[in-house]
């Protein structure tokens, strides 16, 4: 999963003792909030094509920082692409990744959106690497501490303190996981794309990673099945979010063919507990179904299915978001 990072931050979260001025639109449901609506999107910077990476606001759409690539970061940009891009974000949606060629870097914004500092280079581990199309993609725990990222032979978790590693495995020829995220520092939530032949493995996943690394990775726990027909006509799930806090898994479910909505399962049962957006058409072009930020507590997201907006608690209310067209059914190339 390409977990896309935005922030409706309550007060308190990550050390913020006062609130920000909420966002024109943003309901406040009651409780203080900040707004931090901050993603990155990398691109192609004048006629040389620089890889650069772009702070823009969500809310407004300015851009409130560039950020080039660091010499022999993304020396070698693809037709259309750069490889100086961001890879990984924490939930305070101000901790960054960035990732070059074989290296990634820690940034730091400031409540403005402005870069703090950015710290590294570290190296990328090698097996981070030989996932399907070359580029690790991180997901980073809330205390910054830990980042995981799906292999082509499994998952590995990324100490950020002291480049320590721990993978769990499973054959490729059996399928790979995606679409990482994190509850706490311990839980890890992610879809598992089984081989045809194994089909029931299939579906959202939630891997202790608290024991010794000795078992496969189908021996995490099946929360949300794709093999059998789920609660409300859903069919199959993807873009799968654990809430920080561990209780619910917010994803996108087909209703019928490309067909989906966004919608609130128990992490522990994998029971259908709401509908957060109504079901709406997913053409497969600049229409993802996602969750793009989820607070600590797992009760405010901002989230996108057809149109954008914030859900407090389980109240939906259209927010409109500057995000970028975006092909597939994730907002691909782009992290909140």
């Amino acid at each position: 999963m390409r977990l896309l990072l935005a922030a409706l931050l309550l007060t308190g979260v990550l050390g913020c003792q006062s609130a920000l001025p909420v966002a024109a639109g943003v309901p406040a449901d009651g409780a203080p909030a900040a707004s931090a609506p901050f993603y990155l999107e990398a691109y192609l910077e004048g006629a040389t094509a620089t890889p650069a990476v772009r702070v823009i606001n969500g809310f407004t759409g300015q851009v409130e920082a560039v950020i080039a690539a660091p010499p022999g970061a993304g020396s070698f940009p693809w037709v259309g692409r750069t490889t100086w891009y961001p890879c990984g974000a924490a939930p305070d949606d101000r901790t960054f990744l960035l990732c070059g060629t074989h290296q990634y870097w820690e940034l730091r914004l400031g409540d403005d959106g402005k870069p703090q500092s950015m710290t590294g280079p570290a190296d990328i581990p090698v097996a981070a690497r030989n996932t399907g199309n070359g580029d690790p993609e991180f997901a980073v725990s809330a205390d910054r501490r830990l980042a995981a990222v799906a292999t082509a032979t499994g998952i590995m978790v990324v100490s950020l303190v002291t480049g320590t590693t721990r993978s769990w495995t499973i054959p490729s020829a059996d399928g790979y996981a995606a679409g990482l995220s994190w509850a706490g520092d311990r839980y890890l939530a992610f879809q598992f794309w089984p081989q045809p032949r194994d089909r029931a493995a299939g579906g959202v996943r939630v891997l202790d990673t608290q024991p010794a690394a000795t078992a496969a990775l189908t021996a995490s726990r099946l929360i949300i099945s794709n093999e059998r027909r789920l609660a409300g006509g859903i069919s199959g799930v993807f873009n799968p979010v654990i809430t920080p806090d561990g209780s619910k898994i917010v994803a996108a479910a087909w209703t019928s063919f490309n067909v989906a909505e966004l919608a609130e399962f128990s992490a522990r049962t994998g029971r259908l507990l709401a509908v957060l957006i109504p079901a709406a058409s997913m053409p497969g072009h600049g229409s993802p179904c996602q969750v793009l930020w989820t607070d600590l507590s797992g009760s405010h997201l901002i989230a996108y299915c057809g149109t954008s907006g914030v859900v407090n608690g389980t109240r939906f209310t259209p927010v409109h978001l500057y995000i970028p067209d975006t092909s597939g059914t994730d907002f691909t190339g782009v992290l909140w």
